[in-house]
């Protein structure tokens, strides 16, 4: 019992967790406090928990924000993060709580995923896990951010460049296929920028040493976006129903920001010691992603954040997720020289101070949980097209909807006289005014129809976009499990030596025979 329980103790999987709550320790006791996001983290807990104790895995339509308007939040916003909080809180934990142990397992889990792709090119595994987990943009995603969905992607790259070394082996493409598709349901910046920096150029690796990896790698891409179709479809047919424009406004979009923008102690002094750390394996691969990625961090590679596309990814520090990860991986793989390790330090230390600063400081401003309950203040970019923005404040992006207070809320409404008649409801296609269970016409931003005496309803029905994106989704996990199972037959099938009628008598010679098959090197 005791050998077994010292066994256990010292389990990856045990070190790791254990590691997780000493880093998290802040937080599970003070927190999870003020940090970028804490708002949208305990309202979007609070949803999926109350949807999921009820039954409903995905409710994308969050019915209380705006002060009882409504958001579509969850048609764009992926939800992989806050199934694990919502679970949580379905569970009883308190809001609160369900934020920090969220934040818990995904940061134990990113480190047993480096784990696993470190052993598996036999490079210092436990070590790397430990420093991938303690990563200072790791903690800051965590602490400062409270980047709950970015924070997931960590869990995502290491699985991803463990599957792109297994290809074309079928449980490569497989692996690929639901991690980054797992990528896709956590973060979609970030699922881009891996594409871009992480994925493509390990594809092309492979390609380059003459490896056919391109066909196995193509249909798990494929279905990677397949089973993520059920989110993608409606998050990139929808957006003209809501208030995009707010998603890339001023520092809201990478070329806002530079080298000469960033606090100095923070970004710049991360991308240097990143630098100085892998600089011994600057010429090899990951030596070469790291540096080029922790580069592109602080915008010092040119032109690269100017391509529209990568500009929506709106900070170009997202990239040192990868950063971080390659770096590490470059590490463990490498001697580090002494004189390097401690400049790396040194300019290390900056952000973890600055980080660490600034969490004192966040755990110890107070969160008004009540007032965020009672207003449900959702992020503006899913107010409805045409809502008047200038009531969003710069500071904070909490929205002043006194005007709109006094507006009758509800799925039902009386109208007592004809004119026109406006909801406290967000419009978004999924609702329909009917009257006497016929469609009428109406508009936005809240929902707004020309009225007669009579009762109404606004009722909810379901778009082209969630059939389709459920039906592909569906038929990609199907194959996926047809994969799976005829993986496992075949390798049931191996276990078996192959059959020969004359096997028997082949037997029979080869024990007659010992001396013989010793001596050619074989084994009874």
């Amino acid at each position: 019992m005791v050998p077994r329980l010292a066994h256990l103790i010292r389990s990856p999987a045990c070190l790791l967790s254990l590691l997780g709550v000493a880093l998290m320790l802040p937080a599970l006791l003070w927190g999870p406090g003020f940090t970028h996001s804490h708002q949208y983290n305990l309202l979007w807990t609070a949803h999926f928990g109350r949807e999921m104790a009820a039954g409903h895995l995905y409710e994308r339509w969050l019915p209380d924000s705006f002060e009882g308007l409504g958001s579509p939040t969850f048609y764009f916003y992926p939800p992989f993060a806050y199934w694990i909080s919502g679970a949580f809180r379905a569970i009883g934990v308190s809001v609160a709580m369900a934020v920090n142990l969220t934040g818990l397992v995904l940061l134990v889990v990113s480190g047993l995923a480096m784990h696993q792709w470190l052993a598996a090119r036999g490079t210092r595994p436990l070590l790397g896990a430990a420093l991938y987990m303690a990563a200072p943009y790791h903690l800051y995603d965590i602490y400062v951010r409270g980047a709950l969905a970015e924070a997931a992607a960590f869990i995502w790259l290491p699985l991803i460049a463990l599957a792109i070394d297994r290809l074309p082996a079928r449980r490569g493409m497989m692996l690929l296929a639901i991690a980054y598709a797992g990528l896709l349901l956590s973060h979609l910046p970030l699922a881009m920028l891996t594409g871009l920096f992480l994925i493509a150029p390990m594809i092309g690796r492979r390609l380059w040493q003459g490896d056919p990896v391109l066909l196995s790698g193509t249909v798990a891409g494929a279905l990677a976006f397949a089973l993520a179709a059920f989110y993608l479809i409606p998050a990139l047919t929808l957006q003209s129903h809501v208030s995009t424009a707010m998603l890339w406004g001023q520092d809201y979009r990478a070329t806002d920001w530079s080298i000469w923008t960033s606090s100095f102690e923070l970004f710049p002094c991360l991308a240097l010691g990143l630098i100085l750390l892998v600089w011994p394996a600057a010429r090899s691969f990951w030596g070469v992603v790291a540096i080029l990625t922790a580069l592109l961090s602080i915008r010092l590679i040119p032109f690269i954040w100017d391509v529209p596309l990568l500009d929506k990814v709106q900070f170009p520090w997202r990239a040192f997720c990868i950063a971080e990860f390659a770096a590490i991986t470059a590490l463990t793989a490498s001697r580090p020289r002494a004189p390097l390790l401690a400049a790396a330090g040194v300019m290390l230390l900056f952000p973890y101070l600055f980080g660490g600063l600034l969490t004192a400081v966040f755990l110890r401003q107070p969160v008004d949980q009540a007032r965020i309950a009672r207003t449900a203040p959702d992020a503006p970019e899913y107010l409805p097209r045409g809502f008047d923005l200038s009531r969003v404040r710069a500071d904070n992006h909490w929205t002043d909807l006194t005007p709109w207070r006094a507006l009758p809320r509800g799925d039902t409404i009386m109208v007592n006289r004809p004119g026109v008649e406006t909801l406290g409801h967000a419009a978004f296609p999924i609702w329909q005014v009917t009257r006497d269970g016929r469609p009428v016409a109406s508009s936005g931003p809240l929902l707004r129809f020309e009225a007669t005496p009579g009762l109404y309803r606004v009722e909810r029905v379901r778009l082209w976009q969630e059939t389709w994106g459920a039906a592909i989704s569906l038929l990609a996990a199907l194959l996926l499990a047809a994969l799976t199972l005829g993986q496992r037959a075949i390798s049931h099938l191996s276990k078996f030596p192959p059959y020969s009628p004359s096997s028997h008598r082949s037997d029979r010679r080869l024990s007659t025979c010992p001396d013989r098959l010793r001596e050619s090197g074989g084994d009874i």
